[in-house]
């Protein structure tokens, strides 16, 4: 069983080599589906097989690799980095299945996609700085080619902009690992790159933890986006395919979430609650900053892209409250906002394919003609406003009664900042799908040959829909795997 965690973490890297080696359309479609489906089935054995009651980390698998530098191979997983991975290869295979129809450079398109899945897998497993921050960094380049290649008018602009983003967030971030480093080796004479180590008995001085915070927060609050860093996002989301949009918001940008729980808080606790009034504050301003340019936005993708910087500060603001509640409810925030972005994107996608617009003023009356996807769409979004039933109700809730604890304040006008998103989304809904009013005779006449969904837009929707339900009417067994990470970061 030791050995599931680094056979999910490469297989699909395998895959993608296949794929390279074929180079046969129809053939790397199917060896995509398969190495994502038997990926996925791993992370639920995983999910399984995981003990509630056992501290710590597990199905840890530890490797010298270069000894002279304290370097191993060093993977293994606790309740948040679980789910994150069950919602990541589930994810891609949603991904892969929606891919069906693709034409275009079909083989480099699933050996990137296959080889960012490895990455993303691998960021999330990884219990040695060295391993993660190659994981990290390995994530941009197939992502930066799905932009660049698949994308839209823009395309390489907004590659070229989530690189630049991307690469400068991770300078800071290699900087506040070798503060920590370097601080292990003057005051312990230990030159290690292992995560434990340095939790359990290595401790930062108050400078150490204040500037190395500070370098590690940077560079996750890039990949969050956090504002002011948030500009890349909006442009990488109206330029990317839509699988790549889906994998952006359901995936990458948890990275910088995950990263704050699994490290900033794990090794800064004191500077944790230092920077708290700043995290609140730039948590706030996404909140309300975020849900209010969505509101104006006149192009659906990027009206969604501004709902997830939203959601992510609410994300930072149930991370920092420090409460078990607010850090569980952080965490299944990630997990909730995966699956309703994705969804969210993939009707974007869908509309974009039929009626070959993005923009709301050339839409209208869509449900008479798309009924089956009006219905899908609509729980999409009521998933991502936080509809009582579904995941990101959970998930609000959780965050604003862990807030509410220590910071009433702060909770209040988050809460309020979250009505927002139920504003922006019905605003779109209506104006896309039941003003049919405001478009011609002559394209309601067009629109009546429109094709519903199909059966490779219809198994990811209602996969994603599904696991929204089922974390919103049953989340006892989620909140407590998420618990095993919450009692871990504050010492229960």
């Amino acid at each position: 069983m030791e050995n599931i965690l680094t056979l999910m973490i490469f297989l699909p890297l395998v895959g993608a080599l296949l794929i390279g080696i074929i180079r046969n359309p129809q053939a790397s479609k199917i060896i995509s589906l398969v190495f994502s489906f038997v990926t996925f089935l791993l992370s639920l054995v995983l999910l399984a097989n995981f003990d509630f009651n056992k501290e710590g980390f597990q199905f840890v698998k530890k490797i010298n690799w270069i000894n002279s530098l304290g370097i191993s191979y060093h993977v293994g997983i606790d309740g948040m980095a679980l789910l994150l991975i069950v919602m990541t290869t589930f994810l891609f295979f949603c991904a892969f299945v929606w891919s069906w129809r693709i034409e275009d450079r079909v083989a480099l398109y699933h050996a990137l996609f296959l080889m960012l899945e490895t990455a993303c897998v691998g960021v999330f497993s990884a219990l040695d700085f060295f391993l993660f921050y190659i994981f990290w960094e390995g994530m941009l380049i197939p992502m930066y080619f799905i932009i660049g290649f698949w994308g839209h008018e823009r395309k390489v602009y907004a590659a070229n902009k989530f690189f630049i983003y991307t690469f400068f967030g991770s300078l800071f971030l290699l900087l506040g690992l070798a503060t920590i480093i370097v601080y292990g080796v003057v005051s312990k004479g230990v030159f290690t790159f292992d995560y434990i180590t340095h939790l359990k008995y290595i401790d930062y001085p108050r400078w150490v933890e204040l500037l190395a915070f500070l370098l590690f927060g940077i560079g996750f609050a890039v990949k969050v986006p956090m504002w002011p860093f948030h500009t890349w996002l909006p442009d990488a989301h109206v330029e990317a395919p839509t699988a790549g949009s889906m994998i952006l918001a359901g995936v990458l940008l948890k990275m910088g979430t995950f990263g704050f729980v699994r490290y900033s808080l794990g090794l800064f606790p004191e500077a944790s609650e230092f920077y708290i009034p700043l995290i609140f504050l730039l948590s706030v301003i996404a909140v309300i900053y975020a849900a209010m340019m969505a509101i104006a936005q006149t192009h659906i993708k990027r009206l969604i892209a501004y709902s997830s910087i939203s959601h992510m500060g609410i994300v930072t603001l149930g991370t920092f409250a420090l409460t078990e509640e607010g850090i569980n409810g952080a965490i299944y925030m990630m997990i909730a906002h995966g699956l309703s972005s994705a969804a969210l994107f993939m009707g974007a996608g869908f509309i974009y394919d039929r009626i070959h617009s993005y923009e709301i003023k050339n839409l209208g009356g869509l449900a008479r003609y798309v009924p089956v996807f009006a219905v899908l769409f609509m729980i999409s979004g009521l998933a991502s406003i936080g509809l009582p039933g579904l995941a990101g109700f959970v998930a609000e809730f959780l965050v604003l009664l862990g807030t509410y604890k220590n910071h009433p304040v702060w909770a209040i006008i988050a809460g309020t900042g979250m009505i927002l998103g139920a504003a922006y989304f019905l605003y779109m809904y209506k104006k896309v799908m039941l003003e049919e009013e405001r478009i011609s005779e002559a394209v309601r006449e067009k629109w009546m040959k429109l094709r519903d969904v199909e059966i490779h837009h219809l198994i990811p929707f209602v996969m994603i829909i599904a696991s929204a339900f089922l974390l919103g009417l049953y989340p006892y067994p989620f909140v407590k795997i998420i618990g095993h990470t919450s009692q871990l970061i504050l010492g229960g």
